[in-house]
């Protein structure tokens, strides 16, 4: 069973000073709570499916309540992301893993899909990771199970995180300098394989 491997949350370069000011990583609903202003990368239709789904485990709520996840680098997000005209450089992974996530007591649940589709199955229990198709995280041509989510509710603080990727040195050094302006201490990694060619 996989239980601690890496976790990854996608977001826009644009969005770091607001996360690392607050020190933690804020779902949807929370946001728009707290008027944070942000860079949107995602699809609008997308974001609609997402706000009108319903979890049926505890803590329940919408999945706009949650933090999203993927259980792999280089997802079907990042595509979409790309195919609407942004520069990937411009894009920045927040990594945590399993292990971090659940000492912390922060509440979270995870897909075996897409958690939008209607056929995914929504799991509380580490013992279930099992459900996750492993070895379909390496395969970018199986949209629904590539897109399994680990989603942590309402909000990660900033020191679960175990650090950063970028795509190459330039993004590197803006990210290393906002964190040095936050006053943030965490590793910031190149990982060219997370991303597309």
């Amino acid at each position: 069973m996989e239980t601690n491997k890496l976790r990854f949350h996608m977001t826009h370069i644009k969005n770091l000073p607001s996360i690392l000011k607050n020190q933690e990583l804020l779902a949807y609903s929370e946001m728009a709570l707290r008027n944070t202003l942000y860079q949107d990368i995602a699809n609008p239709r997308i974001q609609e499916r997402r706000f009108t789904t319903s979890i049926r485990l505890a803590p329940h709520g919408s999945l706009h309540e949650y933090v999203p996840f993927y259980f792999a680098a280089c997802s079907p997000m990042l595509y979409s992301v790309l195919h609407n005209g942004t520069n990937q450089e411009e894009m920045v992974y927040l990594v945590t893993d399993t292990e971090t996530i659940d000492q912390s007591g922060v509440p979270y649940l995870f897909t075996d899909g897409h958690a939008i589709m209607v056929i995914s199955e929504f799991y509380s229990d580490l013992t279930e990771l099992n459900k996750i198709d492993w070895p379909l995280m390496e395969d970018p041509d199986r949209k629904r199970r590539r897109q399994a989510e680990f989603l942590v509710h309402k909000k990660v603080p900033i020191q679960l995180f175990t650090g950063f990727a970028v795509i190459n040195q330039l993004a590197k050094d803006r990210v290393e300098e906002l964190l040095k302006n936050h006053q943030v201490n965490k590793p910031v990694g190149i990982r060219r394989h997370f991303y597309y060619k």
